[in-house]
């Protein structure tokens, strides 16, 4: 889904980004709760092998953030992210925790862009 002045990094999955799917995912079998890995070391870790993974262009967190999308999204693995970082939990408890914080984090948008709507309005 191609998202308005974001569509630069929500359009379909490039070459790289595809060829980091199951790298991504064989690295997250190895994370539960008591050993996340961090966003910016996924990255680095990524650009140490770029050339190994024949990637055309740097991998950025924006890049991860997107193929963790792909991942929840398509229902491959139960990947939690939290301010610990990234990691498989099978707990259903943990599982919906991660669920309300996305309805959280979308509902938290959803307001902002109806408080931007106040402009709209007042400008008529």
């Amino acid at each position: 889904m191609m998202i308005t002045n974001f569509e630069h990094l929500t359009a379909e999955m490039s070459d790289d980004e595809k060829k980091l799917v199951p790298i991504l995912i064989k690295g997250f079998y190895t994370k539960r709760k008591n050993n996340p890995v961090k966003a910016g070391d996924i990255v680095n870790a990524i650009n140490t092998r770029r050339s190994e993974y024949n990637l055309k262009n740097k991998f950025t967190e924006v890049r991860l953030r997107k193929i963790c999308n792909f991942i929840r999204s398509e229902g491959i693995l139960p990947l939690i992210a939290t301010s610990s970082g990234y990691y498989l939990s099978y707990d259903p408890a943990e599982i919906q925790a991660q669920i309300d914080s996305l309805y959280e984090r979308a509902d938290a948008i959803k307001h902002s862009a109806d408080g931007l709507k106040i402009f709209l309005v007042g400008s008529n």
